[in-house]
This record gives C-alpha cells, structure tokens and sequence, in this order.
C-alpha cells in the first residue's frame, strides 16, 4: 500500500497557484487548481479567438518580466477611463508581433475603481496548446483609476504570438492572480 501512495505521488505531481480565476476553454487533462485568496483580482476572464495580423499592430508589452524564471515582473497601469474603453497587449518583455503572424486573443473584462478608490495589481497568464507545443504568455497590470468618482470598464485584450505557421489550436487556458502590489507581481 504505501509503495501504491509514493507511486501516485510521483505520478501526480504537486501543484500549487495563487490562481483566483481559471478557465479552461476546451477539454484539458491537466491539473488545475483554485485557491480561494484573501483580495480576488477585478477582473473575469472573457472568449478567446484565433488571428492573423496583415500589419504588425504595435501593443505595447503587458508589463516587464522580472529576474526569476517564475511569475514575477513589473506592472503596466491600464488607461484611465471615463466610461468603457479598450486596451490590447502582447505578453510581458516579449518581441513585438510581426506583420502575418498568428496569435490568440484572450479578452478580459477589467473593473477599474472610481476616481477616488483603489488601484489592484493582476497578472494574467494565458498557456496556448497547438498540436506542435505550447506557447505562453504573462502579463503584468495595475487597473489604475477611472477618470469619474464611479467606476468604470475595460476590455482588456491579450495577444499570444503563435508565429507564422497557420496554427491547430487544442486548448487554451488562463489564469488571472492577485498581486501584492500595483507596482509589481507577485
């Protein structure tokens, strides 16, 4: 019986995330975790799509990544808004996206606090599954303030660039995590 135990225990491999949301947009066999977290990120995670850039679209990076091969890096503040606005990003410290590139959309719907409230730190992590291996991408953000004493909303949109290669995408999946601070993740 305990041989059986540490057997499952070498096959299962132990996974721990301060992931708030996850969601996995198709069938996945792997592993995925929830912790409940004392303070939940303002933000829900959206649809995901496929496309093909005709021009380079210029996003600016989604943060810096930091020293350490793990989730850590500097954030990016979000456009204040006065109502509902729009913001696209490729992932943290990665080459800007080419002209007839591939890449896969995840969008965000991010809550940003009145005027006079609280700015939250996030990152977004986004793991793309195509039939030759995985692509990643991390980005790092505060929500900033709207520019009115209520709040207001941003479509955030995250780009994950595949290469030049039409692509056969399997699954997607993203988690959204909490920072400790709005300067910096985690």
């Amino acid at each position: 019986m305990g041989i059986a135990v540490l057997l499952l225990l070498v096959v299962v491999p132990s996974m721990t995330t301060a992931a708030t949301t996850v969601r996995t947009f198709t069938a996945s066999n792997y592993l995925v975790e929830t912790p409940a977290l004392a303070t939940l990120p303002p933000v829900t995670i959206g649809a995901h799509a496929g496309q093909r850039f005709v021009g380079a679209p210029g996003y600016a990076a989604a943060g810096t990544q930091g020293s350490s091969p793990g989730l850590q890096g500097v954030t990016v503040t979000l456009a204040a808004c006065r109502f509902r606005c729009t913001d696209n990003y490729r992932p943290a410290s990665s080459a800007a996206i080419a002209a007839g590139h591939y890449a896969e959309r995840v969008t965000f719907t991010v809550t940003q606090p009145a005027s006079t409230g609280t700015a939250t730190g996030f990152d977004v992590e986004v793991a793309v599954h195509l039939t030759t291996g995985w692509f990643f991408g991390s980005g790092y953000f505060s929500t900033g303030r709207a520019t009115r004493a209520v709040a207001s909303t941003i479509t955030l949109r995250f780009f994950v660039d595949l290469g030049t290669t039409a692509p056969t995408v399997t699954a997607v999946e993203v988690s959204v995590n909490s920072c400790l601070s709005t300067a910096g993740c985690p």
